[in-house]
C-alpha cells in the first residue's frame, strides 16, 4: 500500500521549518526518554462478520517517547508503543502504534510540570484471521495531557492520558464494518532529561 507522506514525514517538515524559526537558546534546550507503561481502554473491532468481530476490549502494553525539549515551554517527541493482543478464537490483533507530535508545557511549579500535546502517525496491526497471517498500517493521530513529577532536575514520573483514533484494516468491504478505533490510552513511567 502506497502512503502520500507518513505521520513522521509530516511532522519532520514541520520540525525543520521551525527548527529555523525558533531563536531558542542552546542553553535551554535537552533531550527526554520516557520508558512507560501503557493502557487502552475500550478496544474494538467490527470486521462486518460477527464470526472475526472483536469485542470491546482493554489492551496493556508499553513503550518509549524519545523528546527534544527546544525551550522550557515546547518539545517535539516521537512514540512508540507494542500492545498485547486483542483475541477471539478465529481472529487475533497485535497492535505496535507509532506517534510523532509537538508538547506544549508549563513552567515548573515545585516538581510539577504540566503539558499539553498532540501527534499524528500510524498503527501497524498483525492479524491472524481463520489461519492466515495479515499485516497492514493505518493513520493514527493522538491528543491528550500529563504532568511531569520531578524528583530531580534529570528524573522523574511522567503520568499520560491521551485520547487516540486509528484507522482499522478493511478485512471485508461489509457496511456495518468499523473504518476507525478511538479510545483513551492511560500511561505512567519513568522519564529521564539531560
Amino acid at each position: 500500500m502506497k502512503v502520500p507522506i507518513s505521520g513522521l514525514g509530516c511532522v519532520s517538515m514541520i520540525a525543520l521549518f521551525l527548527s529555523g524559526a525558533l531563536p531558542v537558546p542552546a542553553q535551554e534546550q535537552s533531550t527526554e526518554i520516557q520508558g512507560y507503561y501503557q493502557a487502552y481502554r475500550n478496544f474494538s473491532y467490527k470486521t462486518g462478520i460477527s464470526e472475526i468481530d472483536i469485542p470491546e476490549t482493554n489492551l496493556s502494553g508499553g513503550g518509549f517517547t524519545v523528546a527534544q525539549n527546544l525551550a522550557p515551554w515546547f518539545a517535539f517527541w516521537t512514540q512508540l508503543t507494542f500492545y498485547g493482543s486483542a483475541e477471539q478464537p478465529l481472529h487475533k490483533v497485535r497492535i505496535i502504534n507509532n506517534l510523532q507530535g509537538m508538547r506544549w508545557q508549563t513552567k515548573l511549579y515545585g516538581p510539577l510540570q504540566l503539558y499539553a500535546k498532540g501527534g499524528l502517525g500510524f498503527s501497524h496491526y498483525s492479524m491472524d484471521v481463520a489461519g492466515s497471517s495479515l499485516g497492514e498500517y493505518k493513520f493514527s493521530l493522538a491528543y491528550g495531557g500529563g504532568a511531569f513529577i520531578w524528583a530531580t532536575d534529570h528524573f522523574g514520573i511522567v503520568l499520560d492520558a491521551t485520547h487516540t483514533s486509528s484507522g482499522v484494516p478493511n478485512l471485508t468491504d461489509l457496511s456495518g464494518r468499523d473504518s476507525w478505533d478511538s479510545g483513551l490510552t492511560l500511561a505512567s513511567g519513568l522519564a529521564v532529561r539531560f
